[in-house]
């Protein structure tokens, strides 16, 4: 496996099909985050290259991306440390990515979180997609559910197979389309809240934000005003539901 778990795209046919889904899209500036060797990019350079950069971790790929694609603005650091703020000042910004399975979600909320996001495709690990694109009472529907529907609209772009990377990882993947919503004004506090939530998510709703410290008297005057069962259980509320209770909790 190489240097930071990567596994590298190789099938054109689903590069072509992830590049396509920017098609009509209006954004300012274009960032790939993690080219690797460069097979997302090939489909997106020749298009976007005047307005595009990438973010790759391993400075040892850099070297074949300077080659491949001359003029492309290349940085050389990880996403999760990069001020993005700074990088992108101004403008509408679009990301596009074969996020490494690892930090995934993590990329995900930083993304969902920037206030001038224009639109994302991302690949998951196809279990992570199916958590991110669940309903209420779905068996994967969590707090991954949750914040991403309260922040963005999804859709699928295309189910990827494992023998289109190399190496083959074991499991296959899944490509997502992110539009964004008005940001919650108190997402913080619904994080917190779908933590604890979902903390014990076989016991209710109650017994679960109890066993994270909450005040249960605060939280049963909470559910009774929002007219939630006493025994429900956190896989029942929706995504605004769960902003509403937030808002009386905080």
């Amino acid at each position: 496996m190489p240097k930071y778990s990567q596994v590298f795209l190789k099938d054109t046919k689903i590069c072509a099909r992830i590049c396509h889904a920017l098609d009509n899209e209006h954004f300012d500036r274009l960032v790939e985050i993690g080219p690797g060797a460069g097979a997302l990019t090939a489909c997106l350079f020749p298009k976007y290259s005047d307005k595009m950069e990438v973010i790759e971790i391993d400075r040892n790929l850099i070297p074949n991306l300077e080659k491949k694609f001359p003029g492309l603005n290349i940085i050389n650091k990880d996403f999760l440390e990069t001020d993005l703020e700074d990088l992108l000042p101004s403008g509408r910004i679009a990301f596009i990515s074969n996020l490494p399975y690892e930090c995934s979600t993590a990329i995900l909320d930083c993304i969902l979180s920037f206030p001038r996001l224009a639109c994302a495709v991302l690949m998951f690990q196809k279990e992570v997609a199916l958590r991110i694109k669940a309903v209420q009472n779905d068996s994967d529907y969590g707090m991954l559910s949750v914040l991403s529907a309260l922040r963005a609209d999804s859709e699928l772009v295309c189910h990827v197979k494992a023998g289109s990377f190399n190496p083959v990882p074991a499991v296959d993947s899944a490509v997502l389309k992110f539009h964004p919503k008005p940001m919650p004004s108190d997402i913080k506090n619904v994080k917190n809240l779908t933590k604890k939530a979902f903390m014990h998510r076989r016991k209710t709703l109650l017994n679960s934000l109890q066993l994270c410290g909450a005040d249960k008297a605060k939280v049963i005057e909470a559910m009774e005003k929002l007219g939630i069962p006493e025994r429900a259980r956190a896989q029942e509320l929706s995504p605004d539901m769960y902003l509403k209770l937030a808002g009386f909790l905080q």
